[in-house]
């Protein structure tokens, strides 16, 4: 049996300790310097952040050709120019002094999902929505309200629409205008993410968007679905790059925001544009109206898209928009459409009944036909969704008039809406919202996209009972209340769908 040196003798044991070899010191930058944990970690998440920067700068493939923004107001301008100035431009709008102002509460996205379920009636309802929207500066879209079911049932319809018109091998494109925080778009890729694979790997999600706030707040939020993400910097009516694959153009609450022009009309039939004169320089509130002959090409264009006059009595107009303006077979009875101090009494008198009489006078959104003639021409396949307002409550005079409101703040975290009944000096802290005549719209969009395209009108409600199915239910309360289905009977879906053999 073998016995162990150090175990028998002390004099072995110290022997064989002093013919070890001495440990070797290593000579380790660790812990010291840049090569501390806490500077390691610094370099890690300068790292990580470094591959989200580039995940971000993917997601922006487009950028330019915004409406451009002039430095002076100058001394006029047509209503239509107005109320762009009023909501859209940088140092004057109402919409970029909104989210400037509150950057940081639009970043988040405002509020969790609404619980219906625990709601008992319309009036619990009511109250929460009340406290939702005293605490947000905007007004909340159908999109947000209903999140994210609003996104899964338009998902869902995109699906039923592919399978009857597309062909197979086509991948699912999306342009979504006016996409504002991006609710709708991260619920449409969620779903199709989770439900359809095989439609989300070749898809492509394209958001058009002109405010430059909202551009990182839409990077942030669709972050994860950075390879089927394409924001562009640009307004719709400045596109000019052919899409020719089929596409879905989809805008919601979108047509209530655009510009429009004004007109007025006599006894006689003579027809005038409203412009607006500034009394002050630069100051958006200081506008007056002011009325001229109708010579302007676009309205003239949008009343030839329309038809809209078809009276015998508005003859003269009918040929002077089929003439672009050059040529006025019956001149009006006055130079001008506006009281002078030159003018009778009883002509003073009837100029001003002529004027501001609500039933002759009308607002025509020629924003909206030049974004159909955008897509007519870079969208020649598009499926076109739009769901808006037919009707406002409290409008200004006129026909289809908008409603001017404004979200006032009161206290901390709480708004309160107000109305008023005048736009003109109100401009740039006012909302201008108004309402669509979707019967009209059907014959302009036929008439510049083409009349083989296939359009459908339908109520909001019905338009959710037909595709949403029991996700409408969701929205029930306790009682059986459903704001879906009540409070947005007044909203309506324009729907229209390219032939599937063109």
């Amino acid at each position: 049996m073998d016995v162990i040196p150090s175990l028998v003798n002390p004099a072995a044991a110290s022997a064989v300790a002093s013919s070890r070899i001495p440990p070797v010191v290593i000579n380790s930058g660790f812990g010291v310097g840049d090569r501390t944990p806490i500077a390691l970690a610094m370099k890690a998440e300068e790292r990580r952040l470094a591959r989200i920067e580039k995940h971000l700068e993917n997601l922006l493939v487009f950028q330019g050709g915004a409406m451009a923004d002039k430095d002076t107001l100058g001394h006029f301008m047509i209503m239509r120019d107005f109320v762009h100035y009023s909501l859209y431009h940088n140092k004057w709008g109402y919409y970029p002094k909104l989210n400037q102002k509150y950057r940081e509460l639009m970043t988040i996205g405002f509020f969790d999902p609404i619980p219906f379920g625990n709601l008992i009636n319309r009036q619990d309802y009511e109250i929460y929505v009340g406290k939702v929207s005293d605490m947000t500066p905007t007004f909340a879209t159908p999109p947000a309200l209903f999140q994210p079911y609003y996104g899964w049932v338009l998902a869902e319809y995109f699906i039923t629409v592919m399978r009857s018109k597309f062909d197979p091998r086509e991948p699912l494109v999306i342009y979504d205008i006016g996409a504002g925080s991006a609710h709708l778009a991260m619920s449409v890729l969620d779903f199709l993410a989770e439900h359809y694979p095989e439609v989300y790997a070749h898809c492509e999600y394209h958001l058009i968007e002109m405010s430059s706030v909202m551009i990182p707040i839409q990077r942030k939020k669709l972050i994860h679905h950075y390879h089927h993400v394409h924001i562009h910097h640009i307004s719709i009516h400045n596109w000019r790059t052919l899409e020719p694959r089929r596409c879905f153009f989809i805008g919601i609450e979108l047509l209530s925001n655009m510009p429009h022009d004004c007109v007025t009309w006599t006894v006689d039939g003579s027809t005038h544009e409203q412009w607006v004169v500034f009394t002050e320089k630069d100051n958006l509130g200081s506008g007056t109206e002011r009325y001229k002959r109708l010579e302007d090409p676009i309205i003239l264009r949008y009343l030839k898209y329309s038809d809209w006059m078809k009276e015998e009595s508005f003859h003269a107009l009918k040929v002077l928009c089929r003439t672009d303006g050059q040529s006025n077979i019956d001149p009006p009875t006055w130079k001008s459409v506006e009281p002078t101090i030159y003018d009778p009494f009883h002509v003073i008198v009837t100029k001003g009944i002529q004027v501001h009489n609500p039933w002759r006078m009308a607002w025509l959104p020629v924003a909206q036909m030049l974004m159909f003639e955008v897509m007519a021409q870079y969208f020649p396949r598009h499926h076109a969704y739009f769901a808006d307002w037919s009707n406002v409550q409290c409008p200004i005079m006129g026909i289809n008039g908008p409603v001017v409101q404004s979200k006032v703040r009161v206290a901390k975290d709480i708004y309160l809406r107000r109305v008023t009944d005048h736009l003109l000096t109100n401009g740039g802290m006012v909302d201008v919202c108004f309402p669509t005549d979707f019967e009209m719209m059907t014959t302009v969009y036929k008439a510049i996209c083409g009349t083989e395209k296939e359009v459908t009108n339908m109520p909001h409600p019905v338009f959710w009972k037909t595709f949403g199915g029991d996700k409408t239910s969701i929205f029930t309360t306790k009682s059986g209340f459903n704001p879906l289905l009540e409070d947005f009977e007044p909203f309506t879906v324009f729907a229209t769908h390219h032939p599937a053999e063109l």
